[in-house]
């Protein structure tokens, strides 16, 4: 999750409106939810508890803010001949961070919904089109962010929600 320096022209350096780390933070939660909604149509093809299904989804999020994390730092600390900073790798795992919040956030939506009655594979499928929102949500963001064209901009959400709605169609296949 390596922010690229400014003036890179990479996708999360010097374009747009939005900085760097507020890019590594949305490229964090793209990847987070993408994992989250898999994990989310996994579970929704079995027989599952409302307890597996939470502690899998938060998890799964947990997981991936360190794998993120670590090939972060690691990679920073290789390019680096010296010892990061403090403030680098605070600003490292700020970013990283975004990657856990789906799952967390998909666990949270899912107790919720127990408490409200709501069945386990019920909760499942409304999360996972709460994720497909959620990339919509930040690919707009992004796109609005960008200096590309209208067209590649929205080509951009589009992607998104054939994505969202592909883990989806994909999870009714398998069951």
């Amino acid at each position: 999750m390596a922010v690229a320096p400014e003036g890179s022209g990479t996708a999360t350096g010097g374009h747009g409106d939005l900085g760097p780390h507020t890019r590594a933070k949305l490229r964090a939660t793209l990847t987070g939810s993408i994992f989250a909604m898999s994990v989310l149509a996994y579970l929704g093809d079995h027989e599952t508890t409302l307890t597996k299904a939470v502690l899998t989804v938060v998890g799964t999020g947990l997981v991936i803010f360190f794998g993120e994390a670590y090939a972060g730092l690691f990679s920073m600390a290789l390019a680096s001949v010296r010892a990061l900073p403090a403030a680098e790798v605070r600003h490292e795992l700020s970013a990283c961070s975004m990657a856990a919040a789906p799952g967390v956030l998909a666990g949270a939506f899912l107790l919720i919904a127990d408490v409200l009655g709501t069945t386990v594979p019920t909760a499942i499928d409304v999360a996972l089109w709460l994720g497909v929102l959620t990339l919509v949500a930040v690919s707009v963001i992004e796109a609005r962010g960008s200096h590309r064209s209208p067209l590649f901009r929205v080509g951009s959400v589009a992607a998104s929600v054939v994505l969202g709605v592909g883990i989806i169609v994909l999870k009714a296949q398998l069951h």
